[in-house]
């Protein structure tokens, strides 16, 4: 896709080098980008690298079911989420990991250490927190987390706002509001979910018998995360098409903070000597369809005529 790479172009030759969270400088883009995409073109997966559809769309239907457990993506063999946990799950396994260290050395530990215990803590973590998918599906409704049950992470005598629903059967009634609006940004929740959302809304118009859908990022890691934003969110476009009943349109993704971390900036230059292939094709087949919210990505869909240059692989700054 050219306006991908234009965007990648443009944020390495006119990015500004700054500090960040994660102590890996960026190149930065602070006024944003706009991606745009006519669903009629091809489905937007960046043939420029290697991508894993099955990975992007597991995460996708993770998020669709309201999901928080990592284990059931690990399950998967997706590992997107692999480094990041809910702290008030975490925190107290952490406590333990340096008391047992410090005990067993017999002298405090060095912050080398104290870093490795706390990413141990962290990757042992089954519990996510409230993020993304559940805001879609329980906004401001009451959070739990049960390791036995990891589906009964919400309690039902305060389930919180279905947004995903809502839109969908607002769409069906009065395919012109202009209120079809997903919202994942929670300020009540933010401690607690493993990650704040990159990504935090959505909106779906619909209009000349086509269904058009909007994103906006707060923070756009161009190297590895918004290739896989884009494929996620065309995907998502694709399934409301097909429950609204209608054909999928434009693909628009308002971007943040445009930036490349300065451990990407050489397979960001390779990718660009790379000439884009043609764009492949998305099929969501009939048999098992019962609906976008019971939707399944093992069997929920048929990539055709995907080719891609090879594999461009970098460290997640966390």
């Amino acid at each position: 896709m050219i306006q991908y790479l234009d965007i990648l172009e443009y944020c390495i030759t006119n990015g500004t080098l700054s500090d960040n969270r994660t102590g890996t400088p960026t190149i930065r883009i602070p006024w944003g980008a706009t991606f745009m995409h006519d669903m009629k073109n091809g489905f937007p997966l960046i043939t420029t690298k290697k991508m894993p559809p099955k990975t992007i769309f597991t995460e996708l239907e993770f998020f669709i079911k309201g999901n928080t457990d990592k284990q059931w993506l690990q399950d998967r063999k997706c590992h997107i989420w692999d480094e990041w946990g809910n702290i008030d799950s975490w925190m107290p396994e952490f406590e333990k990991k340096q008391d047992a260290l410090r005990a067993k050395q017999g002298k405090e530990l060095t912050s080398e250490q104290i870093q490795e215990c706390k990413e141990q803590a962290m990757n042992e973590c089954r519990d996510l927190g409230p993020v993304y998918g559940w805001q879609w599906r329980h906004w401001n409704g009451t959070y739990q987390f049960d390791p036995q049950d990891p589906f009964n992470n919400f309690n039902p005598q305060n389930p919180g706002i279905d947004q995903l629903q809502n839109v969908i059967n607002t769409a069906k009634t009065n395919p012109n509001d202009r209120r079809l609006i997903v919202n994942a940004w929670n300020p009540t929740y933010a401690r607690r979910m493993a990650l704040p959302p990159c990504h935090y809304s959505y909106q779906i118009l619909i209009h000349n018998n086509k269904v058009n859908l909007i994103w906006n990022q707060r923070s756009c890691d161009m190297f590895l995360g918004v290739p896989f934003n884009i494929a996620s969110y065309a995907m998502l476009l694709l399934l409301f098409a097909k429950e609204l009943g209608y054909e999928p349109g434009i693909l628009r993704g308002n971007l943040g903070d445009v930036h490349i971390y300065t451990n990407h900036i050489p397979q960001v230059k390779e990718q660009l000597l790379r000439k884009p292939y043609k764009l492949p094709t998305i099929e969501i087949p009939d048999e098992n369809w019962q609906g976008l919210l019971n939707w399944q990505a093992q069997d929920g869909f048929k990539l055709k005529d995907y080719v891609s240059h090879g594999k461009l692989s970098g460290d997640v700054a966390r």
